[in-house]
């Protein structure tokens, strides 16, 4: 199953192997730090979080 990891360049997540971390669980993961971002993706950079989902679904249509 396809995973898509993101997170706030703010938060604690961007201290660690984030990537790494999920792919620990998870054999298909991508994933993105947000810059200028806490916690709250959606409230904090919604046209960021747009992007990377419109991206990732976009390459999950075409498998």
């Amino acid at each position: 199953m396809p995973v898509l990891a993101l997170w706030g360049s703010a938060g604690l997540p961007s201290r660690l192997p984030t990537l790494e971390i999920w792919r620990a669980y998870a054999d298909d993961v991508t994933g993105a730090e947000i810059p200028e971002c806490g916690h709250f993706i959606p409230e904090e950079q919604p046209e960021a979080l747009l992007g990377h989902l419109r991206s990732f679904l976009a390459d999950e249509a075409s498998r």
